[in-house]
């Protein structure tokens, strides 16, 4: 009951900074259907391909958002006492972390669901099968979910308002930049390459492209990734202060 509560009160949240929130929904639908293209008209390769090899990446784009989204959710349940309260009422940080996913499911859904509509309308039936969207949805959710967890693990760590954004400003280029999300690794130089080595997202794209990966397999990688991710954060929950000194 009190993992509803909170949830509904994320929700509630969400829907109390829409206009922020429309803007993530917008800026994947932007890059996707202005940027995508565009790129692929430089590579001169047929539009549903790459268009279908851009897709997995947004996916993993969609994803690392949601990481820097629920930093910025703890970080703010820690400061105002959401998160005090919800641990004076009996409620541990499982219950806690299962209603910031489900409101981060809820967003990524939507998010993904529109990138397969234009995926299908701008590079043409040939771009998705019901198989690889379906895939997309269960593959990519749980690359979610365990980035969900790294966000609020860090979130739980945080005690300013200062530190989270110097974190995410510093993190969320390189990290998507310089993973294979829109471009493959074989085209680039050697010191990026390298830099992508050490980046998640360019193993989890490729978990989502199936690129060296069989199906099982790769959605092994994607659950072991949920869980880990997941296990650590409420770890880190469970030891967090329940409210930063920040005035």
């Amino acid at each position: 009951m009190r993992t509803l509560v909170l949830t509904k009160y994320h929700a509630l949240s969400m829907w109390n900074w829409r206009v922020m929130y429309l803007g993530r929904l917008i800026e994947p639908i932007a890059y996707f259907a202005f940027l995508a293209p565009g790129v692929a008209g430089l590579s001169g390769g047929p539009l549903d391909e790459y268009m279908a090899f851009v897709l997995s990446g947004m996916a993993c784009l969609l994803a690392f958002r949601a990481a820097t989204n629920t930093l910025s959710d703890v970080a703010n349940d820690r400061k105002w006492g959401v998160f005090a309260i919800h641990h004076m009422q009996g409620g541990g940080p499982v219950g806690y972390l299962v209603s910031i996913m489900a409101v981060s499911a809820a967003l990524f859904t939507a998010q993904l669901s529109i990138l397969l509509l234009l995926a299908v309308l701008i590079g043409g039936s040939g771009t998705l099968t019901v198989t690889t969207a379906l895939w997309l949805l269960l593959g990519s959710g749980l690359v979610t979910a365990g980035w969900v967890g790294l966000g609020a693990l860090v979130g739980a760590r945080l005690n300013s308002y200062d530190q989270r954004d110097l974190l995410i400003t510093v993190t969320t280029l390189p990290v998507v930049l310089s993973a294979p999300l829109f471009y493959p690794l074989e085209s680039v130089p050697g010191y990026l390459r390298a830099v992508a080595a050490a980046n998640p997202l360019t193993y989890q794209v490729a978990w989502l492209r199936l690129d060296g990966w069989g199906p099982w397999s790769a959605l092994a990688a994607c659950v072991v990734w949920a869980l880990v991710c997941g296990a650590a954060a409420v770890a880190s929950l469970h030891t967090a202060e329940k409210i930063t000194r920040e005035q």
